[in-house]
């Protein structure tokens, strides 16, 4: 990476600086004549005589040649202002062109850093790196030759201007500037210091943001919260006494520069004023000068601002550099290069030393032979060099003595293509990828693209571009629309096969059962499949027919029916019979929409429902203001929570007030309409509700779909012959609600799904749906288990030629061992490391290795190091 911030800029944006210096010198005659014109508007042209006056053949009397020159001059106003125009929108795309290269480096930079790396630095302090500290260093590149070049050849043309006019004049226009080319640059040198302590104690600020956020639990279950405040609080005080120093530093450098710069115009009018009264210049220089002058404090304050800029930019960047270039960094050639050689054979580690930089990630003089198709047991306690061993096995650590070979190649020297399809590793941390559970079962298969994205018209033009600017910038030119998976690597033929296989896999480790759950929790289009919603409806119709056959079953579940009030459903679900088509819009949030809003006035029943929310607020301030928040009681009972009690109560009692000119708000009647909303009879039995208001709800149904709903893609109608897309499978399957006053009702229910949808094999099919749900940031929607096995499933797929798994069903446990067994069958004819910190699981292992200390001590239950005197 260069050192330089101006060599890398002159490296890789030469040629465009180059055109940008071309343009800028074209622009230095047009600028001098903009000064030149407005004296010979005045002297010449109205001050003048001797017209008429003949140019290229032309006559002008005294009025067209004033007009004349004034259309000359707003000519070259237009003329220079399209020159600025045009550099600056190139000097635009020339940076962000190079901020856009500079951060792909950067990335790629982190992609290459060796493992133990990045325990000396955070994502905390990588990322505001890649993303906000280099933005300045873009915005600069564009500047970094053009500004001085065209700022001062301005300058410098105003400046010889002036001189022309006056060399008195001229002298007094530069007298402020070697005062303030030798002040200012002093007194910067202390704002760029303290600009660069400013950057890495915001860096730290991030670095402690971040972790307090990854460890938000550990921090509420110690009670830290106030220890973390404190230290944070600490570390902006430090930014503030930092930032307000700057501010005192740079306002006093301004105010110095403003007065030098106020001090110039009075040498003007005393020496031109003195000059004119003496008849040795004349009004319209002068006139010309203080113009000129005037200009020249833009491109005197822009190369002070420019050497600033540069001051401050070149921290950043040097900055950067530090953090960016270690000294064992991977060869580029590493991450980039797509050669790939099969590593079908024997695993050999010959006298390999590790250093993790302390205790308990060492690994000394460690020698190991496993065999081509060989399993074998790697134990050792967290600490021994046992996931050091591993890690260096799959090609993730460099050895620091020793050799690490795979089928005689030394994996130092191979690349991530090799490395990466032919070794599955999954160790006892992992990472699972913000996005769907198809997205992470397939991560392993994403190499390169595998076929090209077909485009036309518009479409096919921006793929052109985007290649055009991916090859100016460096950028891979790869296809982030095209499909990626290597089906061939994971032994299918098709997409659809590929989804067979991996759900053999999940079957394998036990996770077939989640993704069924996940599954029937998902939305689904039936747009994608018009086949597949079919199923769900007959799925639908047949669970009806056997809940309404089954007296014990019929029980347990209020089926969703026009004409019929659902007890075990909330009072909006009733009365809108219709579920919102975005599904950010729960029905918590439906009484806010305007078309609801609108319905509830014309129809009246924004009062009745103000009335029942009023009724069940008051019950609930009067049952529960005096509970305690940790009685469980208002959980179990209320739909109101602690902190809202007191608002409630506040509205109940300025509903009751005898004061009638204070009314409740518009907001507060929204809020009663909302908590009546919420109102589930069979669960809260309130007795709110009676018989007439649940008839006035069922009527109230039908005018709500023939004045909201029909017609409106916004709202979909609850109707047992269609599927509704906004509703979870499990909704669309059902389509009731399981009896709330039923203890056992929603398990029961839910069996009877599970044997309907078997029996319908529709099983599959979900579990295909659910592997688009999304497992949110980081896999935080699933469980610890559940991202474990989704990452070995992930390994599986490569069908790599060696498996390494470190502390995955290493468990002394029956289900642990029941995986083992079912793992080894898969893997059977392949070559498999496989680490546990218990050392009876090593007898399930024909061979095994024990390691203590980061030094191998045992291997297949015999201490090399006697073996070796034997052999002597």
């Amino acid at each position: 990476m260069e050192k330089s911030l101006f060599r890398f800029i002159w490296r890789f944006s030469a040629r465009q600086q180059l055109l940008i210096l071309f343009v800028t010198v074209l622009s230095y005659p047009v600028s001098y004549i903009l000064l030149e014109l407005p004296k010979l508007i005045v002297n010449d042209a109205v001050q003048g005589d001797g017209f008429p006056r003949v140019i290229f053949g032309f006559e002008f009397d005294q009025i067209s040649y004033l007009f004349l020159l004034c259309v000359a001059f707003l000519t070259l106003v237009i003329v220079s202002n399209g020159i600025k125009l045009g550099i600056n929108v190139y000097k635009g795309r020339l940076g962000e062109r190079m901020l856009r290269r500079l951060r792909f480096e950067l990335f790629q930079r982190v992609l290459r850093f060796r493992l133990p790396h990045f325990r000396k630095v955070s994502s905390g302090e990588i990322i505001p790196m890649i993303t906000a500290e280099v933005e300045d260093v873009g915005g600069f590149i564009g500047e970094a030759f053009a500004l001085p070049a065209y700022q001062g050849g301005l300058l410098v043309v105003q400046l010889g201007f002036i001189f022309m006019q006056d060399p008195l004049l001229g002298l007094a226009a530069i007298s402020s500037y070697p005062v303030q080319a030798y002040i200012i640059p002093k007194l910067q040198r202390k704002v760029v210091l303290l600009s660069r302590e400013r950057v890495k104690n915001i860096r730290i600020v991030s670095d402690k943001v971040g972790e307090a956020i990854s460890a938000v639990p550990e921090i509420h279950a110690n009670d830290a919260s106030a220890w973390h405040s404190a230290d944070v609080a600490d570390r902006l005080y430090s930014n503030f006494k930092i930032r307000y120093e700057i501010y005192n530093r740079k306002y006093f450098i301004k105010f110095l520069n403003n007065f030098l710069n106020q001090l110039t115009p009075f040498f003007f009018y005393m020496i031109g004023g003195y000059l004119v009264i003496e008849g040795s210049l004349s009004i319209g220089a002068l006139l010309a000068v203080i113009a000129a002058y005037k200009d020249l404090a833009g491109p005197w304050k822009e190369l002070l601002d420019y050497y600033q800029l540069v001051a401050d930019v070149n921290v950043k960047y040097q900055t950067v550099v530090e953090n960016f270039d270690p000294a064992d960094i991977y060869p580029v050639e590493r991450l980039t290069g797509d050669e790939r050689v099969s590593l079908d054979g024997d695993v050999v580690l010959n006298g390999v030393s590790f250093t993790g930089g302390v205790a308990g990630q060492e690994v000394f003089s460690a020698s190991l032979h496993v065999r081509k198709a060989t399993a074998v047991a790697v134990v050792g306690p967290d600490g021994s060099g046992r996931a050091e061993i591993l890690q260096l096995a799959a090609g993730l650590l460099s050895p620091t003595a020793g050799r690490v070979e795979i089928a005689g190649h030394d994996l130092e020297r191979l690349t991530e293509s090799t490395l990466g399809r032919e070794i599955a590793y999954v160790g006892s941390s992992v990472h699972v990828w913000t996005g769907t559970i198809r997205d992470n079962l397939y991560y392993g298969l994403r190499h390169r693209p595998m076929s090209d994205v077909e485009r036309t018209g518009s479409a096919a033009d921006e793929r052109k571009r985007a290649l055009r600017e991916a090859r100016e910038t460096r950028n891979p030119t790869f296809d982030i629309q095209a499909i990626w998976e290597d089906l061939g690597a994971a032994g299918a033929a098709s997409r659809e096969e590929l989804d067979e296989l991996a759900l053999q896999l999940l079957t394998v480790v036990g996770l077939d059962a989640d993704i069924y759950r996940l599954g029937l929790q998902s939305r689904f289009d039936p747009s994608m499949d018009d086949r597949f919603a079919d199923r769900i409806l007959a799925v639908r119709r047949k669970l009806a027919d056997r809940i309404a056959s089954d007296p014990k079953l019929a029980g347990l579940v209020e089926m969703w029916d026009a004409n019929a009030f659902n007890q075990s459903a909330t009072l909006a679900e009733n009365l809108f019979f219709a579920v919102p088509t975005d599904p950010a819009v729960t029905m918590d949030l439906m009484p806010g929409q305007p078309a609801v809003l609108a319905f509830l006035s014309r129809t009246g029943l924004n009062a009745d429902l103000q009335a029942i929310g009023l009724k069940i607020a008051e019950t609930m301030v009067e049952l529960f203001a005096n509970i305690s928040s940790d009685s469980g009681l208002l959980g179990t009972y209320s739909f109101i929570t602690q902190d809202d009690l007191p608002e409630f109560d506040r509205i109940v009692r300025q509903a009751k007030s005898a004061n009638q000119k204070v009314g409740l708000s518009e907001a507060d009647r929204e809020r009663l309409i909302a908590l009546a909303f919420k109102l589930i009879p069979a669960r809260h039995r309130l007795g709110v509700l009676d018989d007439a208001m649940r008839a006035r709800i069922i009527a109230a149904r039908a005018d709500f779909r023939k004045q909201v709903v029909d017609g409106n893609p916004a709202y979909t109608p609850v109707d047992p012959d269609a599927y509704l897309p906004p509703l979870h499978i499990e909704d669309n399957l059902l389509f009731g609600r399981a009896r709330v006053d039923r203890r056992d009702a929603r398990q029961r229910i839910d069996a009877v799904i599970r044997t309907v949808v078997e029996e319908e094999e529709l099983r599959e099919p979900i579990i295909f749906t659910g592997f688009g749900y999304h497992v949110g940031v980081s896999g935080s929607k699933l469980s610890a288990h559940q991202r474990r096995k989704l990452a070995l499933v992930r390994a599986l797929l490569k069908n790599a030629a060696v498996t390494i798994l470190d502390d995955v069903a290493a468990g002394s446990g029956d289900d642990d061992m029941a995986l083992r067994r079912r793992l080894m069958i898969l893997l059977e004819g392949r070559t498999v490391l496989f680490g546990t910190p218990h050392l009876n699981v090593a007898g399930e292992f024909e061979h095994s290795v024990e390691l203590d200390q980061g030094r191998v001590v045992r291997v297949d239950g015999v201490d090399p190091a006697a073996g070796q005197k034997d052999q002597q």
